[in-house]
Order: C-alpha cells, then structure tokens, then sequence
C-alpha cells in the first residue's frame, strides 16, 4: 500500500495501490501507512474533536459560556460578558501581527476570513484555499459546559504554505480591566507519540462579574504524517480591551502540521489551573490518536 492522496487516490506499490475515490471507511484503514497530504485526513480529525468535544472542560469552577450570537463565526457576549462580540477564528495568512491582524472590530466585516465553527464536514477555505478546516460544531444558544466548547481544526498539509495556525480577533467584555497573559503547555515535547507545542492566551483578574477569556491553541505532527515544523510563533495583544492572539508554524519547507483552537472559560475571572488545560490538550491529542488508529 501507499499513501492516500489528495486526489482521493494511492501513490506506491502493492495490490491496492491502483485504487481511486477511496472511500473514508477505506481510507481510515490506510492511514496506519503513512499520509502524503494532511488535508485528505481532517474528515478523521473531524469525528475526533466531535466525538471528543463534551470531555474538554474545566473542572474547577468552569463557566458554561453560551453561543449567543445567530452567526457561527463569532460570539456576542456568552453570558458574563466574555465578549462584546468577539472569538472570530481566522487561519493565518501573513508573518506580521498586530491590533489590525487579527482585526479589533467586532462585526463580520472586519473578519472577512474568519471561519464557521457550524462547519462539521472538511471544508477548503474558500478565501484561503491552501487551508482545509474542520469544526466540533455550534447550536445557537447551546452552553459549552453541555455541548462542549467551541473547537476547531485546520491544516495546509503538504501545500508548502508559508503559515499553518489560528488567530483571533475581536472585542472583550473586560473593557480594559485585568490582565493579558500566554501559558506555554509544551514546547515541541511528545504525547502519545505526537509532537505537541501548545498555549493559551487569556484575559483573567477582570472587574465585576466577567469571566476570563483563555484561548487554547494546539500544533501536532506524527511520523505517520511526515511532519516538519517551521518557526513556531506566538502573539498576545497586551490590550484587555479586545481577545486577540495567534498561534502559528511558519516555513515554506514545513509540512502536514495540525492546528487546532479551542477556547475554556472560568468563572469570576479566575485563571484556569494550569494542569487542567494540559489535560485537555491531552485528552484533543488522545482521541485524535484513537481515530487514527496510532
């Protein structure tokens, strides 16, 4: 056998190497070969966060934040006032980061790229077609403490796009009060043989009632997948007045990396306990790894 590509096709030898329009039943038997292009395996990865979603939560004192904005690109307020519409996702597309990049605005205009977290089925970005996405799913109104939190997927595979990761953009419900931070979970170390650099970026010490803001962003490779990192970057926009910050591996000789963004709230503006994020990138790493078959 050999690898399934992005033709819905196999490259190699063996008896099945002729085989075309592989079916995912099919291709899910393939993958313990090895992939060529990322992109043809994100309906797996896909039916991982999916299936995973409702396990990735805090479990001290987490705010059930709700989807309270009737678009699934962003949120309006999610109870508490995390956000004064805010968590637009977009992939990134350039080296250079700033208050307009990841946008401040809180309309849909000023995220022209962002993505749809309603989208469950892989998707090629239509603005930005080196990317294919995939989405845990939205329900307008439902809470991330029962539906899970909102949690999306994305690679450039085998493309040799410069960049491969999330940012986000948008306005905070915190209008200036706390503090931003980032947390580091892993650097390049390896978990359940994949290769993990992770962090999250959040606005926590708000005044009044308002929860915190974490945005949690994951980067993997495995040997199966034949991953290469480029320069792996980060950015917080020190401005509580907004959620901005991205994740991203950059180099036009890197390969088959996934990124994957999710975003954890607590209560009363308290920072989430550090080993509880790390067991969620854990348990993401974890039922990916299952999907596969790794």
């Amino acid at each position: 056998m050999g690898y399934y590509t992005r033709n819905g096709g196999l490259i190699g030898t063996g008896s099945n190497s002729q085989l075309t329009g592989v079916s995912d039943i099919i291709a899910a038997q393939l993958f313990q070969n090895g992939i060529a292009d990322l992109r043809e395996a994100m309906g797996q990865v896909g039916t991982a966060i999916q299936n995973g979603r409702t396990g990735y939560i805090l479990t001290t004192n987490n705010h059930s934040y709700r989807f309270d904005a009737n678009d699934a690109r962003y949120v309006g307020d999610g109870l508490t006032d995390i956000w004064d519409n805010g968590n637009f996702t977009t992939p990134v597309s350039s080296s250079n980061r700033s208050s307009s990049s990841p946008s401040t605005g809180n309309q849909t205009s000023n995220h022209p790229d962002a993505i749809y977290y309603n989208q469950t089925s892989p998707l090629t970005h239509p603005n930005l077609s080196n990317y294919t996405y995939v989405a845990g799913g939205w329900t307008y109104y439902n809470l991330s403490g029962t539906a899970g939190p909102l949690i999306v997927a994305t690679t450039t595979g085998n493309s040799g796009y410069q960049w491969c990761g999330w940012m986000v953009g948008g306005n905070s419900g915190a209008d200036g009060s706390g503090s931003r931070t980032t947390t580091d979970l892993y650097s390049g170390s390896v978990v359940n043989g994949f290769t993990v650099y992770s962090s999250y970026m959040s606005t926590t010490g708000t005044s009044g009632s308002d929860s915190s803001s974490n945005d949690l962003y994951i980067l993997l490779g495995h040997p199966k997948w034949g991953s290469v990192f480029g320069t792996v970057n980060k950015y917080n926009l020190n401005n509580t007045a907004y959620t901005n910050s991205a994740m991203w591996s950059e180099s036009t000789s890197q390969n088959n990396i996934l990124a994957i963004k999710t975003f954890l709230s607590r209560t009363s503006g308290a920072a989430p306990v550090q080993s509880e994020m790390q067991g969620i990138v854990d348990d993401i790493i974890g039922d990916i790894k299952t999907q596969f078959g790794y």
